[in-house]
């Protein structure tokens, strides 16, 4: 193995080693305080050893983190206070352990390794704040002192008048920010790429141009994104905030566009999927199509014997919204599903407009039935045994709005056999057969619905149980 690689792997343990000196050190301050009142006298013989422990700790930290600084990955400035200061708490921890022990013959106030320790717990606050910045962006340690209290979600940029802002200063350029700068900006640069200025975004990292104007497939900004999130080279990495679907979108039409930096929306084109995303900027609400998931027309209620018939195998049913014929069928608590229960929709055909099928033992001969129930807008299909075969048999569903197909062996073939349904805006693949290369076809079969790829977390419906188990 060369040098160099070895250094590489050296400096990787320094995240892991960097927390023992913090942790251990503190804990010897601490005991150090507490022992000056008699009920914790006793500490005084564990005090030395924790200080030894800590101070030899912050050593190997040190070293493993001049290894890493060796990457090229971090913004000089940042990175050098925090090797100074990293080396100042190790060596003023071995001076605090050698005063503390009496390791070092020295005629020194009592109250000096007093100072010391809380000269120590300043050091490793100010380091490990620009160790967290470093790491994780500029002011990731007082994100939780925002005034809004909640730093979980990006909060959304509204822009009264879309089509005269500036597309990259409005539009992607805080989306760069909130999803990209922690790794590629002022303080760290993995892959020496920064994304935080015209000019570095123009320049690339190592592995050449991020960007390819008027080229959206070919730019890497792009084919990054789109990757599967489980793919090494997927960016933003697996754990870090994701751009959801109307953002790669956004940042593919700025692509495609020319990729300026000072054209306004106006000046670019705009096919009718991109006004929708671009006009949902001047709100709150989700860019998707405002006709409602229940039919405004009344309905009749339905059959009562078959909807005992449901509830005795087990299916929650019950209305969409109070006053409601319309209603919503989930079988998560019924112990088994087969094809057979399936049948027993039938006669809701007119009423049933959520089911919930998930996590079922249908095949696809419950399509035969699940086609005829033509009023449906949300259909749950996850972690069944479904095929493409029986996915197409979907194509009678026309109000169909939201598609659920997680865990499935529904490939991009049985999708496709969709496009045909005008409202379907949401469809789930996670964990599908449907491969990251299909994406760009997919979008382009379905160019005004949104395709989930994974890693979120899915609404909660109305009508929604949940299964409690003992333990």
């Amino acid at each position: 193995m060369a040098l160099l690689s070895v250094t590489e792997f050296l400096g990787r343990f320094h995240p892991v080693l960097v927390h023992l000196p913090i942790g251990i050190l503190l804990l010897g301050v601490l005991m150090h305080w507490l022992s000056r009142r008699e009920q914790f006298r006793q500490l005084h013989p564990a005090i030395g050893i924790t200080l030894l422990m800590g101070a030899l700790s912050a050593v190997f930290s040190c070293i493993s983190g001049l290894f890493l600084a060796g990457s090229g990955e971090y913004d000089i400035d940042v990175l050098d206070r925090h090797k100074w200061l990293g080396i100042a708490v190790a060596v003023i921890s071995i001076v605090y352990y050698l005063l503390y022990t009496g390791k070092v013959s020295l005629k020194t106030p009592a109250i000096v390794p007093y100072i010391i320790s809380l000269l120590l717990f300043l050091l490793i606050t100010i380091t490990g704040h620009l160790g967290g910045t470093l790491t994780h962006g500029e002011g990731y340690l007082s994100q939780g002192f925002s005034a809004s209290g909640d730093d979980s979600k990006d909060v959304k940029k509204i822009i009264p008048d879309v089509q005269a802002a500036v597309a990259y200063n409005d539009i992607i350029q805080p989306m760069l920010q909130n999803k990209c700068y922690s790794c590629h900006g002022t303080s760290k640069q993995k892959g020496k790429l920064r994304l935080d200025t015209k000019e570095f975004i123009l320049k690339g990292g190592e592995e050449g141009k991020t960007l390819v104007a008027g080229k959206g497939d070919e730019s890497e900004i792009y084919k990054r994104v789109i990757l599967d999130p489980l793919e090494k080279k997927h960016m933003p990495p697996k754990g870090k905030p994701q751009l959801t679907e109307a953002e790669i979108t956004l940042l593919h039409w700025w692509i495609n566009a020319g990729a300026s930096f000072d054209q306004q929306v106006k000046a670019l084109p705009q096919d009718s999927k991109i006004k929708l995303l671009l006009e949902a900027l001047q709100s709150n609400h989700i860019a998707v199509p405002s006709k409602p998931d229940v039919p405004e027309e009344p309905v009749a209620a339905a059959p009562q014997e078959a909807v005992n018939k449901l509830k005795a195998v087990g299916a929650t049913v019950i209305p969409v919204a109070t006053g409601s014929n319309y209603l919503s069928v989930n079988f998560i608590s019924s112990p088994v599903v087969t094809d057979k229960e399936i049948k027993l929709l039938e006669p809701l055909a007119a009423q049933l407009v959520w089911l919930k099928a998930g996590g079922t033992s249908i095949s696809d001969s419950a399509f035969a039935v699940i086609g005829k129930l033509t009023k449906l807008t949300r259909l749950g299909l996850e972690h069944t045994a479904i095929t493409d075969k029986g996915l197409s048999s979907l194509q009678s569903l026309s109000k169909l709005q939201y598609l659920n197909i997680v865990g499935t062996s529904i490939t991009i073939s049985g999708l496709v056999s969709l496009k045909g349904l005008p409202d379907l805006h949401s469809i789930y693949l996670y964990q599908s057969k449907v491969l990251p290369a299909d994406l760009q076809a997919l979008r382009a079969a379905f160019p005004k619905a949104m395709l989930d790829t994974g890693g979120y977390t899915l609404p909660v419906l109305e009508g929604d149980t949940s299964e409690v188990k003992k333990k």
